[in-house]
Parts: structure tokens; sequence; C-alpha cells
């Protein structure tokens, strides 16, 4: 079980141990009138995407698309095209 600001997730190997999680966490929930909206809560997902984070039943994966976008980008290698990359071209 892990929490994030207004997120809670909760990762298990498998259902039994799921829903005991979710039970616990909801009695916790309950226990200090907290209350979670159903239409916000992604339940029995086999995986959700979170953040930068990927979160399945094998735990929690940190994605960094960021990389992949630099990566995939065509820098400019003449002064002309360096000006028109950075909008400033006359």
């Amino acid at each position: 079980i892990y929490a994030y600001i207004d997120d809670i997730i909760i990762a298990s190997k498998n259902i039994e141990e799921y829903l005991k999680y979710i039970k616990t966490v909801l009695d916790i929930l309950d226990k200090v009138y907290i209350y979670i909206l159903v239409e916000k809560s992604f339940v029995a997902y086999p995986s959700v995407r979170l953040l930068s984070y990927i979160v399945n039943g094998e735990g929690v994966a940190k994605i960094d698309d960021r990389i992949a976008i630099f990566k995939k980008l065509k820098f400019p290698n003449t002064l002309e095209t360096l000006e028109q990359y950075f909008g400033i071209a006359r």
C-alpha cells in the first residue's frame, strides 16, 4: 500500500490479498471519516499509470517519458534552424 498526497495505491500479488488490503484501507479511512469517490477510483485494474509510475502486481516501476521525448527530438544543426527552433527567426 502506497500513499501520495491524495492517492492511495494498493498493489498485490493476487485478488485475495488485494481484497484484504482494500478492506483494511477502507476500515481505516472510515474510522477517521474520510470517504472515497467511486467516480475517481480505479479498482482491480491489472496495471495503473500514476504520475510517472506504473503500478501492478509486480510492484511499482518508474517511467521516465521525458527521456524518450528528448531522444525523439531532432535538434538544429545550423544557426538558421536554431533560430527557427527557438522561434526568433527574422
